[in-house]
Order: C-alpha cells, then structure tokens, then sequence
C-alpha cells in the first residue's frame, strides 16, 4: 500500500508570510518567489510528497478581479517553477500538483 501526502492551506502560509488582504495571492509566483518557494519547503520539510501549486485563483476569470487576466499564463508558470525548484532544492522525492479552485462564478 503506497500513502501520498499533500501540502495543505496555502493561502494561509502566504497570508502568515506576509500576504496582505486584497493582494493576488497568484502575482506572489513572480513578484516573491522565495516566499512561495519557502511555503512549499516547509510543507516538504514537514512530509509532503506532493505539493501544489500556488494557483488556486490563477484561472482568467477570478485573476480579472485584480486586473491581471492577461497573466494567467505567466503566472501558471512562474507557479509550476517555483514548486519545482523548491522541490530540487529540498533533495526530497516529491510530486509538483496544479491548485484549481473555483472561479466565484
């Protein structure tokens, strides 16, 4: 039998790190990487061995709310990155996951 462990609230570690109320969780990928990065290797550090990406709203329709629907791309990107350099960094076995979350919609 083989267990897979995931990360859990990501907004609530970047709210704890330094996200305040109105920002766009998802512009942290490009504009704050190592703060993302750092979530991520603690939620490894702790056993996760699979983590997801920083991009619970990075969909067009909730990114529009903040004026950025025509990142959503660059900022998918910078997300997968990100997870994936903290997972290189980290020397653990682990599984980059994409965050999907509702549009508000």
């Amino acid at each position: 039998m083989q267990f897979y462990f995931f990360d859990g609230a990501m907004g609530t570690m970047l709210q704890a790190a330094g996200l305040e109320d109105g920002m766009c969780p998802e512009l942290m990928n490009v504009e704050m990487p190592e703060v993302v990065k750092n979530v991520h290797k603690a939620y490894l550090a702790a056993g996760s061995n699979i983590i997801t990406t920083n991009t619970f709203g990075a969909n067009p329709i909730k990114l529009e709310d903040y004026g950025f629907s025509h990142r959503t791309a660059e900022l998918n990107r910078a997300a997968v990155q990100v997870a994936k350099k903290a997972v290189e960094e980290s020397n653990l076995v682990a599984k980059v996951a994409g965050g999907l979350g509702p549009t508000g919609v």
